[in-house]
């Protein structure tokens, strides 16, 4: 069989919806032409922008970026657009110039000497401009501009410019504004209307800017669309979901790099032109004061306003709008193609059932496809509304009409159901999917003084959340990264595997291997086409080693919270096996070393931030409770408890405040609790509690009393922000065949069963 391409895709954090679309599409272009796909997730070159700014170590995840060589990519395509947004030009030029010989593409960025794929901008702002002009007579259109250093902001800026110059409307610098292109952005629309007594539009480089800029409004009173009329840029997944919904121009991440990545082997050979430009439409939603589609424009767009219909421009105009993709490769334009035909048959066809029973077949096989994956849902209604109406016009009859109106209708039904999972859903499997992350990494810790560290147990439930191959690669000691002139190691050691073949440590003869192969080596088994993704285990300046997961990309985001809980479990568990070296050596001293030794025990049964025990102190303690013969018969409860809000405090105040809030929540659990009683940290921010009890205690009183503690410690805090947890209590009597581990998980489903209350605005009960 011929060897098959290795696209490599350099990309930033793959938690961004926008980089998390581009890699969909480069997953489903490879897939089209059978190749593997092998994704480094770095984050930013240069400034960092608001979004790292609190964030010291970010730069860690750079390091990623020196990993690919000759040896283990075909083909580089690098998200340059994003990855260096905010990066001066002569960082951008070294960055390319580091990565190795081979083909590079660059992504939403125009370099010179480079091979480039970028969004026709200027078609893009232009025809907003002209709709805000023309349609409803806007003179005075404030611009709110990416960074100066970004090439798509200066272009979009140039085209606001020229168009205004068009219509012979003086281009004024008071109405203009920079960002840098994220939801903080908004902030400089309050300098922008400042600045003006009056603006009949704003108009946003992107519409990250633009969310900013709707909560800036909100502020002032103003409503889009009617008290200002407002436009964005890019038709991000959630421009549709604002209130009201955003008039942008759609320019799809996921079609760009599909339209990239399935003509690899033209860049590969130089076949491909050097500088490739992808449309950009002109998306007509409320916030520009307009309403629902034109469905008459549409048809004439998509070429089925006359009477004589042909197929294949009809296919190729819908395939335009809905992916701007030049290529047919892959299953999804295949059904299309099939859905297409049938259509135009159904038009022309004397018996309008068999046509539509055609029709529900060929719309069923393009339903199974990754079609919403390259396009948009808002999109694909769209055509189906544009194809209807136009079907009415063909029809001979009210009956055939009838006809029409019932397939469309059980298309819409279905299409709105394909492929959706409902929010709570969705809520309930991240959360689980947290709880068996934090669990796996807590069993690592469940073990005696072992000589090894068993690597294996960080990644032995990985599968069970859309992680198939997981490869743990270790270096020989860390690596301190300092941020400048980043370079791993060019040997790594393979510590562990989870794949078809079960979960498995290498012997320490067969770890060793070249940095350059943790996607392909003896251990990488299978011929089937793969999706790779690499990420750096570290914590501050530490570097520990890489993690390797194959996977699907819609399965991608668990990536980072598995990555940040394996890296300070495995320096916990360096810092635990220090600690183990040391006692053995204490074992064999004086009794001063003994005495120590035991102190040292204690100390690794505590939680380092809360001084709360940890998991391993908190098992083993409660279970000599249980276990003790003067306790059997006692009636005592376990409180399972989590933070509700830890991620929200992280990622908007910084993990200093993450840890904050929950030192105070041990300390609520500590007053609310008697010092006898068992308090643990078992996790990122989940805690336990273990106490006797008499058979009257009162479930609803004890939540009411965490909850009066709780209000009094945020009351003290004052922060900005609310420092809540969920419990849940269970009650039990201690017997012989009572298990910690049981009665843990029957606590856990109360708390699973209070905060599916909370989510639905119910009082806690018991």
């Amino acid at each position: 069989m011929e060897r098959r391409l290795n696209i490599g895709l350099l990309i930033d954090d793959i938690e961004n919806s926008f980089s998390n679309q581009a890699a969909t599409g480069a997953e489903l272009a490879a897939k089209a032409i059978d190749a593997n796909l092998l994704i480094f997730p770095g984050h930013y070159i240069g400034h960092t922008g608001s979004r790292y700014v609190d964030k010291r170590y970010e730069y860690q995840y750079n390091s990623i970026f020196t990993l690919p060589t000759e040896r283990n990519v075909d083909i580089i395509y690098i998200l340059q657009g994003t990855i260096c947004a905010t990066a001066e030009m002569e960082i951008q030029k070294q960055f390319l110039k580091s990565l190795p010989n081979v083909p590079i593409v660059c992504l939403f960025s125009n370099f010179e000497d480079y091979y480039s794929v970028i969004y026709d901008n200027r078609t893009g702002i232009a025809d907003s401009l002209k709709h805000l002009i023309e349609k409803h007579n806007a003179r005075s259109i404030g611009y709110v501009s990416g960074p100066v250093t970004n090439r798509d902001a200066s272009e979009r800026l140039e085209a606001y410019k020229e168009v205004l110059t068009q219509y012979n409307i003086p281009v004024d610098e008071n109405r203009i504004v920079y960002g840098d292109f994220s939801s903080d952005s908004g902030a400089v629309l309050n300098e922008l209307l400042d600045a003006n007594d009056h603006l009949d539009a704003v108009l946003f480089a992107n519409d990250s800017m633009a969310v900013g800029g709707y909560k800036v409004l909100a502020e002032r009173g103003l409503v889009p669309g009617k008290d200002i009329l407002v436009a964005g840029f890019d038709d991000d997944i959630f421009a549709v979901s604002l209130e009201p919904p955003l008039t942008t121009v759609e320019a799809s991440s996921a079609a760009l790099v599909y339209s990239a990545v399935v003509n690899a082997e033209n860049y590969i050979n130089g076949t491909a032109p050097k500088q490739m430009q992808v449309e950009t439409h002109f998306v007509q939603r409320s916030s520009c004061g307009c309403e629902d589609i034109d469905v008459n424009l549409m048809g004439r767009n998509l070429k089925i306003a006359e009477n004589d219909i042909k197929v294949q421009d009809l296919i190729s105009e819908i395939k335009g709008y809905l992916f701007y993709a030049t290529s047919n490769k892959g299953e999804v334009f295949d059904a299309l193609d099939g859905f297409v035909e049938a259509y135009v048959g159904l038009l022309n066809a004397d018996d309008k059932n068999g046509a539509i029973s055609v029709l529900n077949d060929q719309f069923s096989r393009l339903l199974r496809t990754d079609l919403m994956m390259l396009s948009t849902r808002e999109k694909f209604f769209n055509v189906l509304q544009t194809l209807q109406s136009r079907a009415y016009d063909f029809a001979k009859n009210d009956n055939e009409r009838v006809l029409i109106s019932e397939a469309f209708s059980r298309y819409y039904r279905r299409f709105a159901f394909s492929g959706t999972l409902p929010a709570d859903s969705v809520r309930r499997r991240n959360e689980r999917m947290r709880r068996v992350i934090n669990r796996q990494m807590n069993n690592a810790f469940l073990i005696d003084d072992e000589v090894e560290i068993p690597f294996d147990r960080l990644i032995g439930g990985l599968n069970g959340i859309g992680l198939p191959r997981s490869l743990l690669y270790l270096f020989q000691g860390s690596v301190k990264e300092h941020g400048v002139n980043l370079l791993l190691p060019t040997s790594i050691l393979l510590k562990a595997i989870n794949d078809s073949e079960g979960v498995r440590m290498l012997p320490e003869e067969q770890q060793l291997l070249r940095t350059e192969s943790v996607f392909d080596n003896e251990y990488v088994t299978g011929d089937a086409r793969r999706t790779m993704i690499v990420s750096p285990l570290f914590v501050g300046e530490e570097m520990y080693g890489l993690l390797v997961n194959e996977l699907e990309i819609a399965n991608a985001f668990s990536v980072a919270s598995v990555t940040f809980q394996m890296s300070a479990s495995i320096r916990s568990l360096y810092l635990k096996e220090e600690q183990n070296r040391a006692r053995r050596d204490l074992q064999n001293s004086l009794e001063r070393f003994i005495r120590d030794n035991t102190k040292l025990e204690e100390i690794a049964q505590k939680d380092e931030l809360t001084g709360l025990f940890n998991r391993r102190g908190f098992i083993s303690n409660s279970e000599k409770v249980l276990a003790d013969p003067i306790n059997q018969g006692k009636v005592a409860i376990i409180c399972y408890a989590d933070m509700d809000n830890l991620k929200m405090v992280n990622d908007k105040f910084g993990h200093d405040e993450g840890d904050f809030a929950l030192r105070t929540l041990s300390k609520v659990l500590q007053e609310s609790f008697r010092e006898t009683d068992i308090i643990g940290r078992i996790g990122g921010d989940e805690y336990v509690a273990l106490a006797l009890t008499g058979a009257d205690v009162d479930i609803v009183a004890m939540k009411e009393r965490i909850e009066k503690v709780t209000r009094r410690y945020n009351e003290f805090a004052g922060k900005p922000y609310p420092i809540e947890m969920s419990c849940g209590i269970f009650k039990f009597t201690i017997s012989g065949k009572i298990d910690v581990f049981e009665v843990l998980n029957e606590a856990d489903m109360l708390l699973y069963q209070e905060k599916i209350r909370k989510k639905a605005g119910r009082a806690p009960t018991p």
